[in-house]
């Protein structure tokens, strides 16, 4: 089974290759298209409605892989995930919500509303892949999840090509319907789901509630220290064109963070069953992902203003310091992952919460003293402090709850 995760890590790590140089490309062309001004825009939608996605998953995506991996029938499988998916629609539409609350209220997108609610209706999509992917990981094949994931950018860079230099920051936001909701449709057709129970199950529906709410919490805050409360800042303080520096220099280091992510929600199914030797797919995980940091800290450092120049050209030169300051926080990321997938599969979950809620407020009062003295580039120290705050906290309660063991 080990042999089927490094499989599917591998499937997963091709596959954001491509998609790594999808990215790349529809960056290089956005950033120039629209220039820093009008990106520094596309990217504070993007992290405000971020915020709005973890919401909608609200915990249950990790849950629901423990669940579905728990069981052996595929029938049982497939009642479960109705089940999951009905959550995910009823939470979804709570965050679709609270979103168009936003967008009345924030001044931030008072200039930008149809472009903001095209943004919002990607939630919807977004939910639907999530629910998709939890079936994928959980049968150990995401292959599919793979080819799902690779057709949305490839679509949205095809679009992109045909319209060419006519479109602006409401049709950007069309195009990107436009490509998920047909990846979708791939999606929809290989999970081949046969036996989906289109009923509520009140007591499924409670479990999974008390089971990922401490997780759905924690992931709320930790999109919101991660990806929402720097950029709002940032554009508080300093501007909309520091917005898109630094959100250029974050969307290269959260590639970075791809192959981690990758190989340890591979590993997941194989932590959460109840036999097997856990210690030693905790001890060769770590190993891999030591040795992926030697291998991407002093690469990407060394490539940075490389890297930014082919992104975006002139104007966002001031990314690539910020670039080689968040490199940094990649160790402690890696670690951070394997360290909280190993907690959760040990019904650990709730000790996120106050990890998550100890990391925001770090986050929040650093970043306040550190933009307005470093500018983009404190924001960065900040992730980075982050990061290892966060690795040292998850790590101290795993080696609690293995010692209680």
């Amino acid at each position: 089974m080990f042999k089927q995760s490094i499989i599917n890590t591998l499937a997963q790590i091709g596959g954001k290759g491509v998609m790594v140089v999808l990215a790349l490309v529809t960056t290089a062309w956005l950033t120039r298209s629209l220039g820093a001004e009008v990106y520094g825009k596309l990217t504070l939608i993007g992290a405000i409605f971020l915020l709005l996605d973890a919401v909608a998953d609200f915990g249950i995506k990790i849950i629901g892989v423990r669940e579905l991996a728990a069981v052996d029938k595929e029938a049982d499988k497939e009642k479960i995930f109705s089940q999951i998916v009905f959550l995910r629609w009823i939470i979804t539409g709570i965050a679709f919500g609270i979103g168009l609350v936003l967008i009345w209220t924030l001044p931030t997108l008072a200039t930008m509303k149809l472009a903001a609610i095209l943004s919002l209706s990607m939630i919807w999509l977004t939910s639907t892949a999530g629910s998709l992917e939890i079936l994928f990981q959980a049968r150990m094949r995401l292959g599919n999840k793979v080819i799902m994931d690779v057709l949305f950018p490839l679509l949205f860079l095809m679009i992109l090509g045909l319209v060419r230099d006519r479109v602006e920051l409401v049709g950007v936001m069309i195009i990107y319907l436009v490509a998920r909701t047909v990846s979708l449709g791939y999606g929809l057709v290989a999970a081949k789901i046969k036996n989906f129970k289109w009923s509520l199950d009140k007591t499924r529906i409670k479990q999974l509630i008390r089971e990922s709410w401490p997780m759905g919490v924690y992931i709320i805050i930790f999109t919101a220290y991660d990806r929402a409360v720097d950029s709002l800042m940032i554009s508080r303080l300093l501007g909309v064109k520091e917005v898109a520096w630094y959100g250029l220099a974050y969307k290269v280091y959260i590639n970075l963070l791809q192959p981690a992510y990758f190989f340890v929600n591979s590993v997941f199914p194989l932590l959460s069953v109840k036999t097997g030797s856990k210690r030693i797919l905790f001890n060769r995980s770590f190993l891999v992902l030591i040795a992926g940091v030697a291998i991407v800290i002093p690469t990407i450092y060394g490539l940075a203003p490389w890297i930014v120049s082919v992104l975006a050209g002139s104007g966002f030169e001031p990314a690539a310091g910020v670039l080689r300051t968040l490199v940094w926080a990649v160790l402690f990321s890696y670690l951070g992952h394997l360290f909280g997938f190993t907690l959760i599969s040990r019904n650990g979950q709730k000790k996120m919460l106050p990890i998550g809620i100890t990391i925001l407020i770090f986050n929040i009062l650093m970043n306040w003293w550190l933009i307005p003295k470093m500018g983009v580039t404190g924001a960065a120290w900040v992730t980075v402090m982050t990061e290892a705050l966060g690795c040292g906290l998850m790590g101290f309660y795993l080696l609690k709850s293995v010692h209680k063991n």
